[in-house]
């Protein structure tokens, strides 16, 4: 996992290009059976978190809860896309997972801004349910990661699914320290710090994953 000290350690794609491919060859997602119903058990899954996230968020005002729907549906969109595309060319899976970043990036800046466009309002985010609520999506997003591994070693764009996924239960324990830190200080600018810097990571992994599709167009 760690090939470059902690900054490489925390990468969501593991700083690597996804190998190379040929591009007059079919689309791999998914080689067989058991790995289809992998990713769609993903996709159903991260979807319906995203649901329960955003719900949590905007009811509460949480800014972090919000930040973990954005990521969930894209983890979500992702796998779906892999599902969907199981045959074809790699250009159009490329240009489809390139879609479904580009818009997840729009998102995570919106949630960059949002002391600016008012996301949450004045009011305190209820602690309890920003806990609860990531606490669910710790366990799932362990889950999805563990099933996620029969896909990790693949040869073709299928590997940037479980990347993509495999760190998401680190911004789950962020929001539960940004929640107990709310408590603490009632003041909601941890909920909002935390919303901030998932964002920021996860656009950082955005931008890595569309260097990464493309670069094997070269």
């Amino acid at each position: 996992m760690v090939s470059n000290g902690t900054t490489n350690g925390l990468d969501p794609l593991g700083g690597k290009p996804g190998g190379p491919i040929d591009r007059d060859s079919e689309l791999y997602v998914p080689a067989s059976p058991a790995e289809g119903a992998v990713l769609r058990q993903a996709a159903s899954l991260s979807l319906g978190l995203a649901i329960l996230q955003a719900l949590a968020g905007f009811a509460t005002g949480s800014v972090a809860l919000v930040a973990l729907a954005v990521d969930s549906l894209r983890d979500g969109a992702a796998a779906g896309v892999a599902v969907i595309l199981r045959s074809g060319s790699r250009g159009v899976y490329r240009a489809a997972a390139s879609l479904v970043a580009i818009i997840a990036a729009v998102m995570f800046l919106w949630v960059v801004a949002a002391p600016l466009t008012g996301l949450g309002g004045a009011r305190l985010p209820n602690p309890w349910v920003m806990v609860g609520v990531a606490l669910v999506s710790l366990c799932i997003n362990v889950f999805v990661a563990f099933r996620l591994r029969r896909i990790a070693a693949a040869g073709d764009e299928r590997r940037w699914v479980f990347r993509q996924a495999r760190w998401d239960f680190v911004a789950d324990l962020g929001v539960v320290i940004a929640a107990l830190a709310v408590s603490d200080f009632a003041a909601r600018w941890p909920d909002r710090l935390a919303g901030i810097l998932i964002a920021l990571f996860s656009l950082w992994g955005v931008a890595k994953l569309l260097r990464s599709l493309w670069r094997a167009e070269s």
